[in-house]
């Protein structure tokens, strides 16, 4: 017996979709978990570097990641991402030395100023 019906569509055919639709975004949400730890385990092969840098820019912020211009003693600019927000704090204009794997901040301690 149907009690809902939109369009001639029965109530099961909402359920059914509404279930479809919830297992759907469950695989895509672990799809996109399991992305996150590869991508931020993927540095951790590469040696550990340390360097003095200048805070440039802090062009995104997308929640568990930020991302930072930073300039080099040399001159040479490198967009790096930290991954520890809540440990690592970083400002805009920031001098510092700096340590990092691939593209992945690990620690930042900023000089006096």
């Amino acid at each position: 017996m149907t009690y809902f019906s939109v369009g001639g569509t029965s109530s099961e055919d909402i359920i059914g979709f509404l279930i479809g639709l919830a297992v759907v975004l469950c695989v895509l949400g672990i799809v996109c978990w399991v992305a996150f730890f590869f991508l931020k385990g993927k540095d951790k092969s590469k040696p550990l570097q340390t360097a003095r840098v200048k805070i440039l820019e802090k062009p995104v912020s997308q929640g568990l990641v930020e991302w930072y211009v930073v300039e080099f003693e040399n001159g040479e600019r490198k967009k790096l991402r930290n991954f520890n927000v809540n440990k690592v704090f970083i400002a805009v204009g920031d001098v510092g030395i700096i340590k990092y794997n691939g593209i992945t901040i690990q620690s930042f301690q900023p000089f006096d100023k």
